[in-house]
C-alpha cells in the first residue's frame, strides 16, 4: 500500500548528488510504561531500523518530547529521510511533535501507528480510584506498569491528549493506522471491556487507535484527523479479534 511512497523518496534523493549520502531510517517511538523499544526492530533493504528512546513512564507529555524530538531530527531532516513507526503513546508524542516542531522532522515520509493513543485512553480516567489494584496488580504481573500520576498517563486522559494540540497538524504527511481488538481469548478483555467504549484492544478504544475526530465509541469508518488513515493492508491481521494491545509495537514494526 506504501511501496510506492518510498519509492518515490528513494528516487528523488538518488536523483540529487547532494544527498548521495542520504540515510533512511525507519525511527520506532516506544510507548507508555517504557523507556525503551523493548520488541522486535524491523528495517528494509532501504530503511535502517533506529529507536527513539525516552522516558514514557514519569515524565510529562512536554517534557519528554524534548527528547524524543532531538532524536527524530537526527533521522528525519537534514540529508536523511525516515519513516516513523510509533506505538501507542508514542504516537502522542509523534502527533505533537508534528503539531508544534514541524521542522525537526522535515524529510518524513510517513506515520505508521500501532495502537496508537494520541486520542487517550478511558483507563487513565479511572486508573486513580482503582490504584490499589493496579498497585497489586504491578506486584505480581512485572511487565504491568503503575499509574504515574502526573507523569505520562496525565497526558492520556481523553480530554487532556485531544486538546494538547491540534491533531489535524501533519505537514502533509500520512499516518497508517494498524488497530488491535481483542475477544474472550484475551483475557484482558474481561478487566477493560466495561471500561473503554466500543471495541478495544484491551488498553486503547478504536477512536483513538483509528484517529478518530470523535471519541466515544467509532469503528474503522469514522471521521479521522487529517491525513489519518486505517491500514487495511496490515489491519486483517490485528482487528478480526485475537490482538491486544501488548503485540501493537511487534504489528506496527512489521506492517510499516
Amino acid at each position: 500500500m506504501k511501496s510506492w511512497v518510498v519509492a518515490s523518496v528513494v528516487a528523488a534523493a538518488t536523483a540529487f548528488a547532494s544527498l548521495a549520502s542520504a540515510g533512511y531510517y525507519a525511527v520506532h517511538v516506544h510507548g507508555r510504561g517504557q523507556n525503551d523499544w523493548t520488541d522486535t526492530m524491523y528495517g528494509t533493504s532501504t530503511y535502517t531500523a533506529v529507536k527513539c528512546n525516552y522516558n514514557g513512564t514519569t515524565q510529562t507529555l512536554a517534557t519528554a518530547n524534548a527528547t524524543v524530538r532531538s532524536c527524530l531530527q537526527t533521522y528525519c531532516t537534514g540529508s536523511n529521510s525516515c519513516i516513523i513507526v510509533a506505538y501507542s503513546n508514542g504516537a502522542h508524542q509523534v502527533g505533537y511533535t508534528q503539531a508544534y516542531y514541524p521542522s525537526t522532522i522535515t524529510n518524513l515520509v510517513y506515520v505508521e501507528d500501532g495502537g496508537g493513543a494520541a486520542g487517550g485512553s478511558e483507563l487513565t480516567d479511572v486508573a486513580e480510584p482503582v490504584q490499589s489494584f493496579i498497585d497489586w496488580f504491578s506486584s505480581n504481573e512485572p511487565w504491568f506498569q503503575v499509574y504515574y500520576g502526573s507523569g505520562a498517563d496525565a497526558a492520556l486522559h481523553v480530554s487532556t491528549a485531544r486538546s494538547a494540540y491540534n491533531h489535524n497538524l501533519n505537514n502533509g504527511k500520512s499516518t497508517y493506522h494498524i488497530v488491535g481488538n481483542t475477544n474472550a481469548f484475551n483475557w484482558i478483555w474481561y478487566f477493560t471491556a466495561g471500561i473503554l467504549p466500543g471495541d478495544d484492544d484491551g488498553v486503547v478504544a478504536f477512536h483513538s487507535a483509528f484517529g478518530c475526530v470523535n471519541s466515544g465509541s467509532q469503528s474503522s469508518s469514522c471521521t479521522k484527523w487529517t491525513g489519518h488513515k486505517a491500514d487495511t493492508y496490515c489491519d486483517s491481521d490485528a482487528i478480526m479479534g485475537s490482538t491486544d494491545h501488548f503485540d501493537m509495537d511487534y504489528y506496527a514494526s512489521w506492517c510499516y
